[in-house]
């Protein structure tokens, strides 16, 4: 028995096979990982586009009450920047299928007029999604956008 096994470990009959599969199990593990990194990068584009254009909503929440008043201070304050920014943010076309938990973490208004605008999120990367939903390990995602009234 012990001199079988000796001459089936020394053979070199299947050695390809065995070489042959665990090169595909790595170039398959490398390629869901990309496909992952990749699927969490678009997420977080799709995040800053919404953060821009919640930016450029709360740049455009005029205080009326601020209007009027003569003088070099911007008429955007940070109660009517944030108010435009949620509202903003409630009717956004988000795909909740991956991306989840969308805030408006902060609103800043400068005094030139510039308003920035903090979004975050959590995300779970396409093919592990199962795993990070089911640990609660999802991917924090957080952005920022800027625009300013004129």
């Amino acid at each position: 028995m012990r001199a079988w096994l000796r001459a089936r470990l020394a053979a070199v009959e299947g050695s390809m096979t065995i070489l042959t599969t665990g090169v595909l199990v790595v170039i398959l593990l490398v390629a869901a990982l990309g496909a992952a990194i990749t699927g969490v990068h678009l997420e977080r584009n799709e995040l800053q586009h919404a953060a821009d254009a919640t930016a450029l909503a709360a740049s455009q929440g005029l205080d009326p009450a601020e209007l009027y008043i003569p003088g070099d201070e911007t008429p955007v304050t940070p109660s009517s920047a944030r108010e435009a920014a949620e509202a903003h943010l409630a009717a956004y076309p988000f795909d909740p299928s991956r991306t989840t938990g969308i805030t408006l973490a902060s609103v800043e208004v400068d005094p030139d007029g510039s308003v920035r605008v903090v979004l975050t999120a959590r995300t779970d990367p396409p093919l592990a999604g199962w795993f990070t939903r089911g640990t609660g390990t999802s991917i924090p995602l957080a952005v920022d956008g800027e625009a300013r009234a004129r």
